[in-house]
């Protein structure tokens, strides 16, 4: 049995979340904060047999799109002037983890 830890961009942890339940997964959702970016993410957490940790990524891979958004780049200094950039947001970040002992009370 393996534990399915996913990093989620918020605006598709929804998504995420009904696409797994609809092929049978249960799923735990965290909300949590951080990165580069100090964006909203989701951990989802998913006890899975082995054999179907393909068809949990597979179908996370589907939901969880790169999008680029355009962020201020805070500088104040009018020399310097305003400039946007853009960043790649969105994806999910997965980590698979040998699990030794289930128990489901």
């Amino acid at each position: 049995m393996k534990l399915v830890v996913a990093v989620v961009h918020e605006q598709d942890s929804t998504r995420a979340i009904e696409a797994l339940g609809g092929r049978g997964f249960g799923v735990t959702r965290l909300n949590s904060e951080g990165g580069f970016l100090q964006r909203r993410n989701s951990l989802l957490l998913l006890g899975v047999d082995d054999n179907l940790v393909d068809e949990v990524i597979s179908t996370l891979s589907s939901v969880c799109k790169p999008r680029h958004e355009q962020l201020g780049s805070g500088r104040s200094d009018p020399a310097m002037g305003e400039a946007d950039v853009e960043v790649e947001v969105g994806r999910a970040t997965v980590f698979v983890l040998e699990l030794g002992r289930v128990e489901r009370l």
